[in-house]
């Protein structure tokens, strides 16, 4: 079976190669790119209107086209793009974050500095934040008002409503810089005495550092501490990177647990948005040695710029380039398999799973495998994503503005092979942290389960 594949914010960083000086697009080749990028979509996705119908897409684009002005720049452009890829509810589908124009201000710390958490539609101050005491609602930057801006970038992203929000937030320093909001940043929040009180910070940081705080994956992918002699923790932020890194990594982190004769496991996978799901594999063969599978079936659109993406990548021998365009590839029997990877020993305590709504791509097909076999008990939130999903991404790129853009190509179907189930992987046991949780840093899932009977 195929691996689902994904394109990482890590990927999206990476620079682009081409040269481009055209700062401003007019209102005709804004249209075009629309265009052109429903055309990719159309003949590439293997089901762009799943969540949405043919004609109401079609009738929701006209009216971004007809909202266009005479003239975007390259930040509005992208915008425009954001709002018209985020119909198709594919939350794989859109703007790369990584884009020519922006390649000078990347490295200049002009991005917002600060991490916040949500309730609904209201931005939030926590402990960690720093420049704000805790708890304050942040009314406005640079005088434009969060609540509408925050609904307005949860809109421009595609996927379920809990990834939406959580994306929102990870992400919300770039769609600042997107609205050209950059410092210095005129703040103003309201206290827990309801005062309203401003502030400025004067300078930003650079995007990268902000991601890095957003989504600690990228600079550390994963990493082993040990909670009160008692509980092996395995914070599983990232399925990027090599298997070998990672084997090194588990190896030494499953013989520490033999040592210390501990016999619970929480491996946590809610800062994780996904990556290689051989990674999955390989962490599961030293949990379990039975047969599962991380997904049932894929169904794979062929299309020739699929086939043009296989062969730039030098890939010239797969099954996928031998196929009709137009046609659809079955992959998968709806089987459980043995592992790819093998170990001679194996743990055998108990293993908890916590999932949230960052648990994404690979990492939800993880999760998914992990509670349709049986593997773990599954504490915390739904993931951020359907069991029933799309994948296979690919990048290209508008021909007027040269946004670079993404799309998907697959469906992959869950491991419990229902084709006509789209819900997220829900937990055994449901904890949702609340707002003053999200505020004071508590984590009311791993509270749970150090407080289980034998836990403690």
């Amino acid at each position: 079976m195929v691996a689902k594949k994904i394109i990482t914010v890590i990927v999206l960083l990476q620079s682009v190669t081409f040269y481009f000086s055209q700062n401003t697009v007019n209102r005709q080749q804004a249209k075009d790119d629309i265009d052109y990028y429903s055309k990719i979509v159309s003949d590439s996705h293997y089901n762009p209107f799943l969540f949405i119908s043919q004609k109401q897409y079609i009738t929701e684009v006209d009216k971004i086209k007809n909202q266009l002005p005479e003239q975007l720049s390259l930040k509005e452009m992208t915008l425009v793009m954001y709002k018209v890829s985020a119909l198709l509810q594919d939350a794989h589908s859109n703007p790369g974050i990584s884009q020519s124009f922006m390649k000078e201000d990347f490295s200049k710390p002009i991005f917002f500095p600060l991490i916040l958490i949500s309730d609904h539609d209201k931005l939030y101050s926590t402990v960690n934040t720093g420049a704000i005491p805790p708890g304050a609602e942040i009314i406005s930057i640079n005088g434009k008002d969060i609540t509408p801006l925050f609904k307005k970038m949860k809109k421009s992203i595609g996927g379920t409503s809990q990834f939406r929000d959580v994306i929102s937030l990870k992400l919300f320093s770039y769609f600042l810089y997107l609205e050209d909001i950059t410092p210095p940043f005129s703040i103003r929040y309201k206290s827990s005495d309801r005062k309203k009180i401003d502030m400025t910070i004067k300078e930003g940081i650079k995007l990268r550092d902000f991601l890095t705080l957003s989504m600690p994956g990228i600079s550390k992918p994963y990493e082993f501490k040990m909670i009160n002699h008692q509980l092996a923790y395995l914070d599983f932020r990232s399925m990027s990177g090599s298997t070998d890194d990672f084997d090194t990594f588990l190896s030494q982190t499953f013989a520490t647990i033999r040592k210390e004769n501990i016999k619970e496991l929480a491996i946590d996978l809610r800062n994780n948005s996904g990556g290689n799901s051989l990674l999955g594999d390989l962490l599961l063969s030293y949990i379990t040695d039975r047969k599962y599978s991380l997904q049932g079936r894929k169904y794979w659109k062929i299309s020739q710029i699929y086939k043009d993406k296989l062969l730039s990548d030098k890939n010239t021998e797969g099954e996928y380039l031998k196929m009709k365009n137009g046609t659809v590839w079955e992959i998968g029997d709806c089987k459980p398999d043995d592992n790819k990877f093998k170990n001679d020993t194996i743990f055998k305590g108990k293993v908890y799973l916590l999932t949230g709504p960052f648990t994404f791509s690979s990492a939800n097909l993880v999760a998914d495998g992990i509670k349709q076999y049986k593997l773990a008990e599954l504490i915390g939130e739904p993931t951020g994503e359907y069991t029933n999903d799309f994948g296979e991404a690919f990048m290209f790129n508008l021909p007027n503005s040269k946004i670079q853009m993404r799309s998907t190509s697959s469906m992959s179907i869950g491991a419990d092979c229902n084709a006509g189930s789209y819900t997220p992987v829900v937990p055994d046991v449901l904890i949702t942290p609340s707002l003053k949780d999200k505020i004071n840093g508590i984590d009311p899932a791993l509270e749970y389960i150090l407080n289980k009977p034998g836990g403690k």
